[in-house]
């Protein structure tokens, strides 16, 4: 029986996702997980970096030969294992996942939305899976990738729209106000 509280997060490249998962896990004690770690965890066997153009391709090519749902279906089997009260999967981008967290007991979904010129400011600061170099245009170009182009047309999916382009307090009080609402 799966009774935690799992909130998915939604949302673009530099949207504010790990921010809020982050804050999730410190604030209620949330254990994160995201779709692309079993997609890491294979690069990392194959001494492969954790670049985002990677990323795609072996996801891509894993439910083009495998299925669909090959990726859903291991993540859903690491969310039933995990203890916490709280969970978080952060990086929803299809259909199938957002299915799969409507399947579970006690969700809510959240989309957080941020302009592309402050998202693009945002991963070049972090620099994460080879960000800190990009131009705008190479940006625009992850941001269109075959990974990435269902997450606007999910929007309409979500329980909450949060619009992050004010002050990190602004964000986390958002956050706040969605947990005391949805938090058995």
């Amino acid at each position: 029986m799966f009774l935690s509280l799992v909130v998915g997060l939604i949302g673009k490249i530099g949207s504010g996702k790990t921010t809020v998962g982050r804050h999730l896990k410190e604030t209620y004690g949330a254990s994160e997980h995201r779709f692309s770690a079993i997609l890491s965890d294979i690069l990392e066997r194959l001494y492969l970096p954790q670049r985002r153009e990677f990323l795609q391709a072996l996801g891509a090519c894993l439910r083009e030969n495998l299925g669909q749902d090959v990726l859903v279906e291991a993540f859903r089997k690491d969310l039933e294992k995990d203890p916490s009260n709280v969970l978080v999967v952060d990086g929803i981008r299809y259909e199938n996942e957002v299915a799969m967290l409507r399947g579970l007991e006690n969700s809510v979904l959240i989309y957080i939305d941020a302009p592309a010129g402050l998202r693009y400011e945002r991963a070049l600061a972090r620099g994460e899976r080879g960000e800190g170099s990009l131009s705008f245009e190479e940006f625009q170009d992850n941001d269109s990738a075959e990974t990435e182009r269902r997450i606007e047309a999910l929007k309409q999916e979500a329980d909450y729209v949060i619009e992050n382009s004010g002050t990190l307090e602004d964000l986390l009080g958002k956050v706040d106000a969605i947990m005391a609402e949805v938090r058995p």
